[in-house]
Parts: structure tokens; sequence; C-alpha cells
């Protein structure tokens, strides 16, 4: 009687045992498939999908009930986040454009001021009225423009450009600005065409941007390059701007392209602190990037930007 007993016992353990493996077995399968599931959903929350358990269990449905809950609740924020952001950008262009017409007034009146008939002290004013609407203007210029940029996710129409002459001509455009700063300027560019997957206009608009903010900061000299590279990972046209700089720090220089900082904290030298933030903008978008880091040459701090682009073509020319 005592065998069969514990022949009874051993069996219902057994039996026991075989439920709780099964159960644990399908609880650890249904919770890879809500891994998965969980997955998915984070990468496309804007789908409004739910977590669902594979197979009933009280205190799993209890967690996912949570995790939904919390899952809605980071779709509403991300809805009203949305909604601000596009009302802040109606009103960043209702403002640019309140601005920019009595800016364009101004500036069109300083225009047709007769400066010959003017002392030298009154066109010295009017110079500094003239220079101070025109920093305006570019701030106000910028503001919108990055508040546009913020908003456009898409990436840019790319075409093939080249990267070399772009840049010839754009130092030529900052000329004025590089030379009143009394600047040593140093181009390097090969003869032939440096082909980029870019977009002309944007790609333009970073060069122009990098070369203003030198000309603010820049001590006594400028070296611009731009060069084509094969390396493991794909085809790469790399430009640089390198420049020397008054005491700048490494907690400095990672925050260069946050929009509004300057590194100046005064601001005494007109800077909005928005080109660099909208030339990094613009490069995400064309599936570019640009950084920023301090270099010591003999004592002397430089600050290097260095910006890569996808290469068009590996030949030199066509």
């Amino acid at each position: 009687m005592a065998d069969v007993l514990l022949i009874a016992a051993l069996i219902c353990a057994l039996a026991v045992a075989i439920w709780f493996a099964a159960r644990y077995l399908l609880l650890k399968r249904s919770l890879r498939q809500v891994e998965r599931d969980l997955r998915a959903i984070a990468g496309q929350l804007e789908e409004n999908r739910i977590l669902r358990l594979p197979r009933p269990d009280r205190d799993m449905e209890a967690l996912l009930g949570t995790v939904n809950e919390a899952l809605d609740g980071i779709r509403r924020q991300g809805v009203e986040y949305a909604r601000r952001e596009a009302e802040l950008k109606a009103q960043v262009e209702s403002i640019s454009h309140d601005l920019r017409t009595p800016l364009t007034s101004i500036q069109g009146y300083l225009a047709l001021v007769d400066e010959d008939a003017l002392d030298a002290e009154t066109r010295a004013s009017l110079e500094t009225v003239e220079r101070k609407a025109d920093a305006l203007q570019r701030l106000v210029a910028q503001f919108y423009e990055l508040s546009r940029l913020q908003g456009e996710d898409g990436p840019l129409e790319l075409e093939r450009v080249d990267a070399g002459r772009l840049l010839r001509e754009s130092v030529a455009g900052q000329y004025r600005l590089l030379a009143e700063r009394g600047l040593d300027v140093h181009l390097s560019a090969p003869e032939h065409a440096v082909w980029a997957r870019a977009n002309a206009d944007a790609l333009e608009r970073v060069f122009s941007n990098l070369l203003h903010n030198a000309g603010k900061y820049a001590t006594s000299a400028l070296e611009v390059s731009v060069l084509q590279t094969a390396e493991e990972d794909g085809r790469r046209v790399l430009v640089t701007f390198a420049n020397d700089a008054d005491a700048l720090d490494g907690d400095q220089v990672e925050r260069l392209f946050e929009p509004f900082y300057t590194a100046d904290g005064s601001r005494t030298r007109e800077s909005s602190g928005l080109g660099l933030a909208i030339a990094r903008r613009l490069l995400e978008r064309m599936g570019g990037t640009i950084e920023a880091r301090l270099e010591n040459r003999d004592g002397t701090s430089w600050l290097r930007f260095e910006i890569a682009l996808g290469a068009d073509a590996f030949l030199p020319s066509d």
C-alpha cells in the first residue's frame, strides 16, 4: 500500500512539474512575442497599436494594460507636441514677415541718404545704423530658416555638385568680410572637379555660414580645403574649415551647433548663434555630417570643422 501511495505521489509530482514546465515555456514564448510586438510598436508609434498577450495570464495582462496606457500617453504627448510645433512655426513665420517688412523700408530709406552731404561723425553714425539693420535682417532670416528646417524631416533633392568649384566661389563671395578681418586665407582645392551628392543651394548656404562664422571669430588665419576619399564604408567628399581661435574650450565646442549659442557669451560680435545650427540641419537633410573639434598647433588653439558628404563618383572628372 505504501508503495502504491509513493508511486501515486511521484506521478502527481511529475504531472505538476510537467504542468509548471509547460506553463513556463508557454509564458516565455509569450514574453518573446510581446517583446517583438513592443519593439515594432516603438518604431511606429503613430499606428496606434496595442500589446496583446498571446495566451491568457492575469498578471501579465495587468502588466500589458499598464504598458498600453503608457503607450497611449506617449502618443497623446506626440500629437500635442506636433500641434504646438505647428503653431510655433506659424507664429515664427508671421513674426518674421512682420519684422522684415519694416526692416526693408528702413534699409530702403537709409540707402537714399546722401552720404556726401553729411559730416564725418554723422556718416559714421549712419554706417552703424546700416550695419545694425543688416544684422537684424540676417537674424530674422536665420530664425525663420531654422524654424522651417526643423519642421521639415524629409531629405533634400540631391544632384551632382562640384564641391570644389562651389567652395572657391563661396570664398570669393565672402572676400570682403574676410579681408576686413585681416585674415590670411589659404584655400586648398584640386583643379579637377570634386563631385558630391548634395543640394547645390543648401551646400552653398552651409559654406557661407561657416565662412561667416570664421570671419567673425578667426584671429588671423583661415584654412579651407576639399578632397574626395575612398573609405571602407564608401566614398566621401571631405570639406574642412579651420581657423585659429582665442579662449575656446572643449565644452564650448560641443555646444557650437546649439541654436542661439555663441561662444563669446556677450554677443558683442553681432552673432545670432544660428548659422552653425542651420548648417548642421542642412547637411543632415543631405545625408551628410559636420563635426567640430579643437586642435593645438604650436601652442595655438585652432577650431576645425569637418564636413562629410557622399561622393557622386570617384573619378576626378569626366
